[in-house]
């Protein structure tokens, strides 16, 4: 298959991610980019939420679950735009600004992340059918498949799968919809999927928060869109390491989540819709970034924090200052109390939505100078210095503080600066877990983070730059106009206009493309050859190599439907449910061990007819083994000698083999 044969899977991952929000947001009278912006974070929202409704209503996971919600939403908006349109809370008509110049920077803005991000992606990842070979690949393929089976996309739960508690199914929601509607298969839909969050969503909600912090203006916005694609922390890393797909989706909602929570505390630098609706519509993707991944909603809340303070602090300060008598005391008292309750609330959610201890593992990586000039040059975690990065966010910082306008951006910036800091350099002790543990302490998630704080201030710069560059490109031409008409013989007039806009263009087009040029270097570079070796099949892929995948697209023909296989998780053999539709009894490296089968697995190896085994055998139908060795994806060694054992005894008997890959049939139990 090539990528032009998924034109068709690329439409409708885009419909899946915008066309259920753009319902919702037309009904809510929302206009201009920003309904665009925000379809994503709503739909996410629709299909995570569907999907945990469809089971009580006895209705099988599909399109329809989604679309009866999206149409209750949809009208629900309707209502509530109508009811604020009666109390006289205008709608602005646009987004402000010159609408032909405003259009076309976005128009222009979005199509060149989109090229630089998909460009990369489609490198790295080779073929439309290419998977990650990495660890977490194996519960997220496979998960997407369990849904298929049992018609479940909850949220509540997917992680039977298992043997545990619930899971985040949002992503694994998107792309099992993708697989059923687009009949692809699961590693072309996981694909698809993310290059689309990835080149359009991610872009889009960066050029949505950048304009609500700096305005409507063609050079913030073109600015921000090529800036989303020059960062090898996100979106690349998390498609590399883990991977860590439902983190990633989650962490491209978050600038559209801070953007339109900018607009509810009132902080945002363009025309917005009703405050109301905004507020409305903020606890419309909330839903989603959560059941996307939990730890980006405590993201949410960490990076909100220093604008919402702004704001709280000065309405506490002009309550205070401009109400008289027992009203100054009953409205700043009042004020008070929410304050306090805001900090209870927030200090509960930030103890119970993090991972177990024994999950949250990962140890320092580095000095705390080093992190902290990781931040600042754009270059986490070991990556190369992003130079142009670099220098437009320290211009930017600059711009901020002598400006004196935005400063609360800055307090954000220093929230994500602090986290990564403290989890990449801090002793593994319990001041660390406790404010990097939501995120398992693990450095990779909270660099992802640090894009998304330091696209708005090097926009920022670029834009500084940019006046800067255009006012020395308009004196030029102010003297070269002069100069021409004194050799013409003609008189200057003290009156006469230089086209700016011509120059202006020119100069625009220019800073942009030196912008693209300079960005996709070093880091993002960096980031892509690093993926591209994870998705690479060869003869010793640290996960499935060529041989077992050759074995593994026979399995259908040879395996019947109901069959249950026994392996290896670790080494990649508990995919075969994910790729040719054919179970193993572990789906995930750290399922739990189905009762009564251990000794299949570790030993001792059981009589043909041992009553201690045959009951699980029967009742699970295992009928295979299926060998892909001891070469494990960690490169280590779990054991799991019962296999061999049961080999070795006579009690399989070859059925198919590619290279050291092999199939076994059961001689157990009256198989």
């Amino acid at each position: 298959m090539s990528w032009f044969d998924t034109v068709p899977q690329f439409v409708l991952a885009a419909a899946l991610l915008f066309v259920p929000g753009l319902a919702v947001g037309a009904a809510a009278r929302l206009r201009g980019f920003r309904i665009f912006a925000l379809a994503p974070g709503i739909s996410v929202s629709i299909v995570a939420m569907a999907a945990i409704v469809a089971p009580f209503a006895g209705i099988q996971w599909s399109l329809p679950p989604v679309l009866v919600i999206t149409a209750i939403l949809a009208g629900l908006a309707f209502a509530a735009s109508v009811a604020v349109a009666k109390k006289g809370a205008a709608v602005q008509p646009h987004d402000g600004g010159n609408r032909r110049w405003v259009l076309g920077s976005i128009m222009l803005a979005v199509v060149m992340a989109a090229f630089l991000v998909s460009r990369r992606l489609v490198e790295a990842i080779g073929h439309p059918e290419s998977f990650s070979q990495t660890f977490d690949n194996v519960f997220h393929l496979n998960a997407i498949r369990y849904i298929l089976d049992t018609g479940s996309g909850s949220s509540l739960t997917l992680n039977e799968m298992t043997g545990a508690a619930s899971y985040p199914a949002a992503w694994h929601d998107l792309v099992s919809l993708l697989v059923s509607v687009g009949g692809g298969g699961i590693p072309v839909s996981v694909n698809v999927i993310n290059i689309v969050v990835a080149a359009v969503v991610w872009p889009s909600g960066c050029l949505y928060l950048a304009r609500t912090l700096w305005g409507n203006r063609p050079a913030v916005v073109l600015s921000a869109g090529v800036l989303s694609a020059g960062f090898g922390a996100f979106p690349i890393s998390l498609l590399d390491f883990g991977v860590l797909y439902p983190n990633f989706l989650a962490v491209a909602l978050l600038p559209l989540v801070l953007a339109v929570s900018l607009e509810v505390l009132g902080l945002s630098a363009v025309p917005v819709h009703s405050r109301i609706i905004g507020a409305l519509v903020l606890l419309a993707v909330l839903p989603g970034v959560a059941l996307a991944h939990p730890s980006a909603a405590m993201a949410w809340i960490a990076l909100t924090t220093p604008p919402a303070v702004f704001v709280y602090v000065r309405l506490l300060v002009r309550t205070w200052t401009s109400a008289r008598g027992r009203t100054r005391w009953t409205a700043t008292a009042a004020l008070l109390a929410l304050g306090v309750t805001a900090v209870v609330v927030v200090r509960i959610l930030w103890d119970l939505v993090r991972p177990p201890a024994e999950a949250a593992f990962w140890p320092p990586v580095e000095s705390s100078g080093q992190a902290i000039g990781e931040v600042i040059a754009s270059s986490a975690i070991g990556r190369p210095v992003a130079w142009a990065v670099m220098a437009l966010t320290l211009v930017g910082i600059f711009v901020v503080i002598r400006s004196g306008r935005q400063l609360w951006w800055l307090g954000t910036y220093g929230v994500a600066a602090f986290l990564f800091v403290v989890v990449s350099s801090f002793p593994a002790d319990d001041f660390r877990a406790y404010w990097t543990g939501i995120w398992y302490n693990d450095p990779p998630r909270l660099a992802a983070l640090l894009p998304l704080v330091t696209i708005p201030l090097a926009t920022r710069g670029a834009v500084c730059s940019w006046e800067l560059l255009l006012r020395g490109v308009t004196r030029s031409a102010g003297i070269v106009q002069r100069k021409t008409a004194a050799e013409r013989g003609k008189p200057f007039e003290k009156g006469a206009r230089v086209p700016q806009a011509t120059y202006m263009v020119v100069a625009g087009l220019i800073a942009v493309l030196a912008l693209g040029v300079l960005t996709q270097r070093g880091s993002v570079r960096q980031a892509q050859d690093s993926m591209a070796g994870s998705y690479r099949l060869s003869a010793d892929s640290p996960l499935i190599s060529s041989d077992e995948l050759e074995l593994i697209d026979r399995l259908s023909e040879e395996v019947p439907e109901d069959a249950v296989m026994v392996g290896n998780p670790w080494n990649g053999s508990s995919l075969a449910y994910a790729l040719a539709d054919r179970k193993l009894i572990q789906l995930h490296i750290l399922s739990a061990v189905p009762d009564g089968t251990g000794a299949l697995l570790n030993g001792p190896t059981p009589s043909k007819d041992d009553p201690a085994v045959c009951p699980a055998v029967q009742k699970l139908n295992i009928d295979y083994i299926l060998d892909f060795g001891h070469r494990e994806v960690h490169g280590r060694d779990s054991g799991y000698k019962g296999l061999d054992s049961l080999i070795a005894a006579g009690m399989a008997t070859l059925e198919d083999s590619e290279g050291d890959a092999k199939l076994y049939k059961l001689q157990l139990c009256g198989n």
